[in-house]
């Protein structure tokens, strides 16, 4: 049975340009808050449109083990309501919020090595799941595909640079489609998938979070390759 959704003010304590149209939000709340989640899950934001109840799902982009703290990785989408509206506050407002929801979390004991494939701010719940991986002291193999237009769009480069620098089992692959100087790979996620694990089916439990396009074809790309489905977890973004 799902978790009763619990609802709190949050107070946006710091806000962080991480591209042109990507900004990372940290929300704190009160000490007597539960602020429970599971790494990969989402919260539902509330606040009004035209007069009437508005809500907007985001997935968490930070591990469970902040204590009371939420961050939040959201794009200004061209005529999207609520990205415009969070482009609008400052440090310091107050917003109204529902959590935990979702089902895309980290099958648990980790029998496999974990494949994390993200495009844009889809990259959110991965970046929570494998924060809290390495806190648990996961000792698999972990990779991040990530795929961005440009090189100047990969967010939060510095701290899989980083990552990769500590644990010798975490592989970064940025993939960048439309950059004339980029030297790294080019290509789409899958065919990057396709490639990095081209031959291999066994020990590989993978975790897609994108756009509806790039998950779709993700998982067939991945159903061609021999894959269970069973071992194949999304999280869609429209």
């Amino acid at each position: 049975m799902a978790e009763k959704p619990r609802f709190y003010d949050a107070r946006i304590t710091r806000i962080v340009d991480l591209s042109e149209t990507v900004r990372h939000f940290v929300l704190d709340y009160a000490p007597e808050a539960d602020t429970n989640f599971a790494a990969g899950q989402f919260l539902m934001v509330h606040l009004e449109k035209e007069g009437k109840p508005h809500k907007k799902s985001y997935s968490i982009a930070s591990s469970p083990s902040l204590p009371k703290k939420i961050e939040l990785c959201i794009k200004k989408v061209e005529g999207g309501y609520v990205s415009t509206w969070f482009f609008g506050l400052k440090e310091g407002d107050v917003i109204h919020t529902s959590l935990p929801y979702g089902v895309f979390t980290v099958k648990e004991p980790w029998q496999d090595d974990l494949v994390f494939v993200g495009t844009g701010t889809g990259v959110a719940p991965l970046r929570g799941m494998i924060q809290n991986l390495y806190e648990k002291g996961c000792q698999k193999n972990i990779w991040l595909i990530f795929g961005n237009r440009y090189e100047t769009d990969i967010l939060y480069l510095d701290e899989w640079r980083a990552l990769e620098k500590k644990h010798g089992n975490f592989h970064f692959i940025p993939t960048v489609s439309r950059s004339a100087t980029w030297t790294g790979e080019k290509a789409y996620v899958q065919d990057v998938v396709k490639k990095t694990f081209a031959g291999r089916t066994e020990g590989l439990d993978f975790y897609g979070c994108g756009l509806v396009p790039m998950c779709q074809q993700l998982k067939a790309a991945l159903l061609e390759m021999g894959l269970p489905k069973e071992r194949i977890h999304f999280e869609q973004f429209t």
